[in-house]
């Protein structure tokens, strides 16, 4: 089934007390366009999340954005008990021994290494990319289930339309023939009248020729042939999986081109109707095809 491009996911995944989120966009384009908002920390893994979303989609304007929300006890810094206890006790028995007030759990605090300053390196580590890529991979879940809605009504509406594109092709193609001896008919006609009271009478193989000429001028038959052909091919691709978007945008292309082909050659106001019916219908396909993957 092909898909929509139009699609939203959201997903956050918990890392060590802190809350890794992740959202995803993506929008109609004619091809794969990635865009990521990172926090410093992950600025290094850019490129293999971007590979992480290339590997799951294949066209439209994606944007994810990363963001962390750290918890109050684990925002940046750590406690080193070791020293802290050490400070502690060895402040506590100096207290003592010189009868000061004991020192209170804020004073040892603010000693030198017993608040510890996460580094980049460590916020970047490999358990904290695995949190990422597990969120942004739920995340684009959401976003491609959401686009598979898009893209199974998309289907409905587009095969209906290249249904209807090949049975006013079939009525052209029935109603190419009785424009030929319609033809024969008016110009037999006109020549008649032109003669009339000279005593020439009109030749036929003169009208023959002249109707030879007209058939060969207005046949369609191959325009229509490779036209139904083309809806034919269309419904088939359509109806497959993965990425169909640019070939059936290609195959409308050709639709259009036969169609208007058939519309050079009209040489009948029924049949240009149905023309204008026909090349309305694939431009209408066409618009909608650029809304799939």
């Amino acid at each position: 089934m092909p898909l929509g491009m139009t699609g939203f996911g959201r997903a956050a995944v918990e890392h060590e007390g802190n809350s890794v989120t992740v959202e995803a966009k993506s929008y109609n384009n004619r091809f794969l366009k990635v865009s990521l908002r990172l926090p410093d920390a992950l600025s290094n893994q850019e490129l293999e999340l971007e590979n992480l979303v290339r590997g799951r989609l294949t066209r439209g304007s994606v944007s994810c954005t990363v963001s962390m929300a750290h918890a109050p006890e684990a925002s940046g810094y750590r406690l080193n008990l070791l020293l802290a206890r050490k400070y502690f006790l060895e402040l506590a028995a100096l207290a003592v021994e010189l009868k000061a007030p004991a020192p209170s759990l804020s004073d040892v605090a603010r000693l030198e290494g017993v608040v510890e300053s996460l580094d980049s390196n460590e916020a970047g580590s490999d358990e904290l990319l695995e949190a990422v890529k597990k969120a942004m991979g739920r995340a684009l879940d959401e976003l491609i289930a959401m686009r598979r809605k898009e893209g199974q009504a998309l289907r409905e509406d587009l095969e209906a339309r290249v249904r209807n594109v090949s049975a006013v092709s079939a009525e052209v193609e029935k109603r190419a023939p009785r424009i030929i001896g319609e033809y024969r008919d008016k110009l037999k006609s006109r020549l008649e009248q032109l003669l009339k009271g000279t005593g020439v009478a009109a030749e036929e193989a003169t009208i023959v020729r002249e109707v030879a000429m007209f058939a060969d001028r207005c046949d369609i038959a191959e325009e229509t042939t490779r036209l139904r052909h083309h809806c034919t091919q269309f419904l088939k691709e359509i109806a497959g999986d993965g990425a169909v978007g640019r070939k059936l945008d290609f195959i409308a292309q050709e639709m259009l081109r036969e169609s208007n082909t058939i519309g050079s050659k009209a040489n009948d106001a029924e049949l240009a109707s149905s023309v204008v019916e026909l090349k309305s219908e694939i431009e209408r396909i066409k618009e909608q095809v650029q809304n799939l993957e």
